[in-house]
């Protein structure tokens, strides 16, 4: 019986450190994520053989096994399986952290602690990205250290907006209201700093987002006022102040018409229930379907559009079972705790499903931190109705 006592406590102090160790280092550190993902997931599977960690058996546990068995398929007849089985992994890590965080057991203390190291890891990749891009010539983009890609950056940093503002909006919160401000406020000039396309439908994003969480909290204080001021006029005035963004913005629309058209006809092509293998659009040659400048395809840019594609209607189908499972679960926790965690769990689930229709969202380290934010506010061991720490 010691034994096992001793056994479970170390594994507690094992898991909790790889959970803050990815926290911190999902935009500051690649080796140092890749190994506390794989720390969790080998701890994970350990508890579920061991039969000390449950798995839900419902339509969210279902439609996730669902996505990596279709992407498994998809893997052995794509254009490149070696290619499509790093995706393979890449959705198989997501989800298994996803059913992990959301079974194994939480207190609101270690989930604070993991808030304010992701702000705090935010801050430092956000002030290093504008340290390379003000004082290194070679970087002519603002990026997030790890993350890299202008579009995940920025994504990223509505998904750190959106829980530092779920955080501030929502009482009896234990983390500090100004530093919550501080977050809110660096996350949004980080993002309008950024500049690209995707930039201009987020910053619209985020006034959606305000609104809501205004009528939710039904807070009609100062600060919540300055705070909406800020948020709500300047998307407004970088949106509409600036016809060159807007040329770029219909020019970038107008040029993904032909790529749609490619990949919709090589997926037509190849397998319509299980698609061209997962991350092999990259192979796809747009002259073999139209007449076409372009000699291949980077990225389709679309969430929806890249499963259909690379993991065909089977793919597209549990993916969007899978997502709507998560929100009608995350709906029914919310009427009964209200609570900062899942407010901020809903508030992505917008932001990725309003974001995914021009960008590929549901992966690498955006795909990570929607499933620990996801997993915690749908934590069954956790009571989120009592953010009090006493």
């Amino acid at each position: 019986m010691i034994t096992q006592i001793r056994s479970i406590y170390w594994f507690q102090i094992i898991f909790i450190g790889a959970f803050y160790t990815l926290a911190l280092a999902l935009p500051i550190a690649e080796a140092l994520k890749q190994l506390s993902v794989i720390v969790i997931i080998l701890l994970g599977i350990h508890l579920i053989f061991e039969d000390e960690l449950k798995i839900d058996e419902n339509l969210v546990t279902y439609s996730a096994a669902g996505i990596i068995i279709s992407t498994l398929i998809s893997a052995f007849i794509a254009f490149n399986p070696s290619q499509a089985l790093k995706g393979l992994i890449d959705i198989f890590r997501i989800l298994l952290i996803f059913l992990i965080i959301k079974n194994i057991p939480l207190n609101i203390r270690q989930v604070i602690r993991f808030k304010q190291i992701l702000f705090i890891s935010m801050l430092l990749a956000l002030f290093y990205g504008l340290y390379q891009f003000y004082f290194n010539p070679e970087k002519n983009e603002l990026l997030l250290h790890s993350i890299g890609h202008l579009s995940q950056s920025s994504f990223y940093m509505v998904l750190v907006f959106s829980i530092a503002l779920s955080s501030f909006l929502i009482p009896h919160n234990q983390l500090n209201k100004a530093f919550l401000l501080f977050i809110i406020l660096s996350s949004l000039a980080g993002l309008f700093l950024m500049d690209n396309r995707a930039m201009i439908f987020m910053s619209l994003l985020i006034v959606l987002l305000v609104f809501i969480f205004a009528l939710q909290s039904r807070a009609k204080n100062s600060q919540l006022l300055f705070l909406l001021f800020i948020i709500i006029v300047i998307p407004v005035i970088i949106l509409f102040g600036n016809d060159y963004r807007l040329e770029k913005l219909f020019e970038g629309l107008s040029q993904r018409d032909q790529l749609l058209q490619v990949t919709i006809l090589a997926w037509l092509d190849h397998n319509f229930f299980f698609g061209i293998g997962p991350e092999n659009t990259q192979y796809i040659n747009p002259q073999n379907y139209i007449e076409t400048d372009y000699t291949s395809i980077a990225d389709n840019q679309n969430t929806y559009i890249t499963y259909l594609v690379e993991r065909g209607l089977c793919g597209l189908g549990l993916y969007l079972v899978f997502i709507f499972s998560v929100l009608g679960a995350l709906v029914k926790k919310y009427i009964k705790t209200k609570d900062s965690l899942v407010t901020a769990a809903i508030m992505i689930w917008l932001a990725n499903f309003i974001i995914s229709g021009i960008s590929t969202t549901f992966h690498n380290e955006n795909g990570l931190l929607i499933a620990l934010i996801w997993g915690m506010a749908l934590n069954k061991h956790l009571n989120t109705s009592k953010e009090q720490v006493h």
